[in-house]
């Protein structure tokens, strides 16, 4: 019996050592033409101890720019410039973010989202900034999809160039009325402010809270309280995810945070207005969502 494992402990093992067909490949820069490095250099004004999401990263959005049925990839960085790469087919991409004029201003960016926001049937581009932290200077930035492969950037034409320390974004229509909404996702510092009980997400702030901004024909209105949306200086704003949860046709919010403070669970009431319900619906969450 002994000799009979041995024998089929040693057949499962040749069988194992097999060559297998890869099931996932990762082709060089140099076959796709992808060469975006978000390359970070510590200095004594900003680094890990100065800012501490100085590693979390930039953001990525992909998205057919040109209507060809293919999807393009927006990349942004944070001590680097934005790039825009145009899918040629084949996974070979040109990097065409001159052309387009779509590198950005701002110091240190951070998501990137795609979504048609003037309704013309092209994808426009929307990037966050964190702009006033260690002096890093800029604002989240537009990208309105000219049709042509170039891009004009026109954040203040729409309400939405933010200077806070923006980490994400989301589009939606939570109103239903047809246009894109945007919920931009921002996030806190430590600070002595910070630290105290749950009541700080009551109170707004300008720099760290979030915002839902109202599509109201072109021109973004910033609606975050009366739509019931929490702006406190303890929301550490990781990640988000839109999805109708509930099933009553109308799109809910899930807000993960960071560190001490509790994830948000927004349900939509359909009449313009959120309720943040988290404790009735899970019964465990991570601290660093």
């Amino acid at each position: 019996m002994n000799k009979f494992f041995s024998l089929l402990i040693l057949g499962l093992s040749i069988v194992s050592c097999k060559d297998e067909p890869e099931l996932f490949l990762n082709p060089s820069p140099e076959k796709t033409g992808v060469t975006f490095k978000n390359t970070l250099e510590a200095t004594e004004d900003m680094n890990i101890l100065d800012y501490l999401y100085f590693y979390n990263g930039g953001g990525l959005a992909i998205g057919d720019i040109n209507n060809d049925g293919l999807p393009d990839i927006y990349f942004s960085g944070n001590q680097v410039k934005n790039q825009l790469y145009l899918n040629k087919g084949n996974l070979k991409f040109e990097d065409i973010t001159e052309k387009a004029g779509v590198a950005g201003n701002s110091d240190w960016n951070t998501g990137a989202v795609m979504g048609d926001v003037n309704g013309d049937g092209f994808l426009d581009i929307y990037v966050c900034a964190v702009v006033g932290l260690n002096g890093l200077d800029g604002y989240n930035e537009l990208f309105i999809n000219n049709g042509d492969g170039t891009f004009t950037e026109r954040a203040a034409a729409y309400g939405l160039d933010l200077d806070t320390y923006s980490s994400s974004a989301a589009f939606l229509d939570y109103d239903l009325d047809g246009d894109l909404d945007i919920y931009i996702l921002n996030h806190a510092v430590h600070t002595q402010s910070s630290f105290g009980k749950a009541d700080l997400r009551y109170e707004r702030n300008q720099q760290t809270g979030d915002r839902l901004m109202r599509n109201d024909n072109g021109m973004f209105t910033d609606v975050s309280e009366e739509a019931g949306i929490y702006g406190g200086i303890n929301g550490y704003g990781l990640g988000i995810a839109v999805a109708d949860f509930n099933l009553d046709g109308y799109p809910d919010l899930y807000i993960g945070n960071d560190f001490h403070e509790d994830d948000y669970y927004y349900i939509n009431n359909g009449d313009g207005t959120f309720t943040e319900d988290l404790k009735n619906h899970f019964g465990h969450t991570s601290r660093f969502s």
